[in-house]
């Protein structure tokens, strides 16, 4: 039987940054450590263990050190590179060597970020693990506010994957983006942690890498929400041109009959005599999404807003 330790590895927030986030990339290492492995500058991290450290480290490609599962076979596994740059973190539930293992129970980052209405914070993240159930590790990226008196909800989970997910000994099959966007109800100051935690055991490592996380306000143009006006708007903005796009709530089919005078009307007002026929309308159109001005076509009109943002974004 394995055995049951409860120390932790984790994150201070003592000299958390407030404001905007730092290094989301992790493409800088933090120039004060010179362990065999290099966290990222801006974010926090604490010892508490017997070892005084925890791991955190910055990558450019990830083979977790040899493992073996039930059968004796090594396990197989690696995130070839980063989701977005150069460089990635990687947060272990151990991996400070042999005799440290059963000290560490999870190793977490944090900041401290100040998060405005209509913003968004994305990424991406990586679960792999060399453990299996019942033992279920798992890895997580979540905010809770600075102050629990503010209002704000009590947690917000951006991302998360465990063993049940990814089965025994095994890992996500790629890079998964995430995203979330803020409201008035959820804007405000949160600590934001990045974590891999064991479960019941410590002999088993799993890990989580986190890479590309970035905040922004979507811009006018910006169709795909990635934060930036370019091809890919372009790009849906064509599929969706000369369409039309109404809204479904602005029209009681009751009201309305067939007009022959206007079997291809497109516009924002519905001439007398028109019936809005939902069939009509293509459901693989992306026309809603094109529609920039919300006039119910996809004419110059949203090709002018978009050219006015082109490139910009709001990074």
């Amino acid at each position: 039987m394995k055995p049951i330790v409860r120390i932790a590895c984790f994150c201070s927030l003592g000299c958390a940054l407030w404001g905007g986030l730092l290094n989301g990339g992790f493409e800088i290492p933090d120039p004060n450590f010179t362990e065999w492995f290099i966290p990222p500058l801006y974010w926090h991290r604490i010892a508490d263990n017997p070892y005084g450290d925890c791991y955190a480290a910055i990558r450019r490609f990830f083979v977790p050190s040899p493992q073996y599962d039930r059968s004796k076979q090594q396990v197989k596994w690696m995130i070839p590179a980063a989701y977005e740059g150069k460089r990635f973190v990687v947060l272990s539930t151990g991996d400070l060597g042999e005799e440290s293992d059963p000290a560490i129970t999870h190793s977490t980052i944090s900041q401290t970020v100040t998060f405005l209405p209509g913003q968004k914070i994305a990424g991406a993240f990586f679960f792999g693990t060399c453990d299996y159930l019942p033992y279920n590790d798992y890895g997580q990226i979540y905010l809770q506010p600075v102050d629990p008196n503010s209002g704000l909800p009590s947690e917000i989970v951006l991302a998360y994957a465990d063993v049940i997910m990814v089965q025994d000994f095994q890992c996500t099959n790629d890079w998964i983006p995430f995203q979330y966007t803020f409201t008035e109800q959820t804007a405000g100051t949160y600590n934001l942690f990045c974590t891999v935690r064991d479960n019941q055991d410590t002999i088993y490592k799993s890990y989580l890498a986190v890479d590309g996380l970035f905040i922004c306000t979507p811009q006018p143009g910006d169709i795909n929400q990635d934060c930036v006006v370019d091809a890919l708007d372009f790009q849906i903005l064509s599929q969706a041109w000369l369409s039309w796009c109404p809204d479904p709530n602005a029209f009681d089919p009751n009201d309305f009959t067939p007009d022959p005078n206007y079997p291809n009307y497109a516009g924002g007002v519905i001439p007398d005599g028109y019936i809005y026929d939902p069939n009509l309308i293509d459901p693989n159109c992306p026309c809603t999404q094109a529609d920039l001005n919300k006039d119910w076509f996809v004419d110059t009109f949203d090709l002018t807003i978009l050219t006015d943002y082109w490139l910009r974004n709001g990074n």
